[in-house]
């Protein structure tokens, strides 16, 4: 018998909510039948390495900085920042019908690149962030509305030089409001679309390096190729901010000496604090390499917010160890980063 309305004393629940009673249990097994359930849908996963690196690669190819007189040219471009390499970085169309015809022609490319890999998806854009597929079935880039800045297009590259994905910076001169300058390029909202994460950029880095060559680990892909160029005695890593990545660094960072030039909002702001103190931590615990010896913290003048501004202008960069740091944070920010380090500490005091 199957109820709607009462429950109590039933053998099980149908999967609309119903009510089942067996009134002869002995004509059913103890356990009853499980009803026929479709799997659920599969989830979206990122495209292999080497299909986005090619993917990305053309869209750069396709869509060049070289498009964009502000990206090469204005206060905030490449050749401000001393980048001269434009064709590594591209200019997102601004218009949806440009991005449209883009996704278009990368589709077709990946389908002739990777015919073996799009024949097992049933799509060449599955697994690429920032593509995805309209109610018609066409296949888009990036948001359904135009722009009225340019948009740099920066690759985010794996150790060994393969693009995993691609962030843009709206090359705008005042953000509104609560607006943010840099975002990835995805879509995980859309039909089709996924995120791409938050992966790690390898500026310049070899994991069969002399094992004195220390890394350095800063902030946003873009001011690591800056900064790459003025410092190429080290390995140069960046995060897409302070609080992504830290298991990649742990993984790409054994036994090496590691310097962190994290931007200087840190001094006063005990969340970005907070999160620096994480990431030492998780250094510290994956070795047994004395704090002081492994970790050193690159200063500025702090009206400088990033290290790669400090390099242009050429500011005095020292290194600190991990105590001076500390100390030198607001009385607050001390009080939150003894919360993750007070063991290290005490021990370097």
């Amino acid at each position: 018998m199957f109820c709607a309305r009462v429950i109590e004393g039933l053998t099980r629940v149908s999967r609309t909510g119903w009510g089942v009673f067996y009134h002869e249990k002995s004509l059913f097994p103890l356990e009853p039948f499980p009803f026929p359930r479709r799997p659920p849908p599969k989830k979206a996963e990122l495209a292999p390495l080497e299909v986005r690196d090619f993917a990305y690669r053309k869209l750069i190819e396709l869509a060049p900085a070289m498009n964009s007189k502000e990206i090469i040219e204005g206060p905030k471009g490449l050749r401000a920042r001393k980048i001269l390499d434009f064709e590594n970085f591209g200019a997102l169309p601004q218009t949806q019908s440009e991005r449209r015809d883009l996704a278009r022609e990368i589709r077709r490319l990946v389908n002739l690149k990777f015919a073996d890999y799009v024949r097992r998806q049933k799509s060449a854009i599955i697994g690429l962030p920032g593509f995805w597929l309209d109610k018609s079935g066409k296949v888009q880039l990036w948001q359904e509305k135009d722009y009225s800045r340019p948009m740099m297009l920066i690759p985010y590259r794996s150790s060994d030089g393969l693009i995993q994905a691609c962030q843009i910076r709206f090359m705008c001169w005042n953000l509104v409001n609560d607006a943010v300058r840099y975002v990835w390029l995805s879509a995980p909202e859309k039909s089709g679309g996924l995120s791409c994460g938050s992966p790690l950029h390898f500026a310049s880095y070899s994991a069969f390096c002399p094992p004195f060559k220390p890394i350095l680990i800063i902030e946003g892909a873009i001011k690591s190729e800056t900064v790459k160029l003025f410092m190429k005695d080290y390995d140069v890593l960046a995060s897409a901010g302070i609080t992504a990545s830290h298991s990649e660094i742990v993984v790409a960072t054994p036994w090496r000496e590691i310097f962190i030039a994290f931007d200087s909002d840190y001094y006063e702001n005990f969340h970005v604090a907070r999160a620096f103190a994480r990431l030492m931590n998780m250094i510290i615990a994956s070795t047994k390499t004395r704090l002081q010896n492994r970790i050193k913290v690159l200063n500025w003048n702090r009206k400088i917010k990033g290290i790669d501004e400090a390099l242009l202008q050429n500011l005095a960069i020292t290194p600190q160890s991990p105590f001076e740091w500390y100390k030198s944070l607001s009385k607050k920010c001390q009080i939150e980063v003894a919360q993750f380090l007070p063991n290290q500490f005490r021990i370097i005091v």
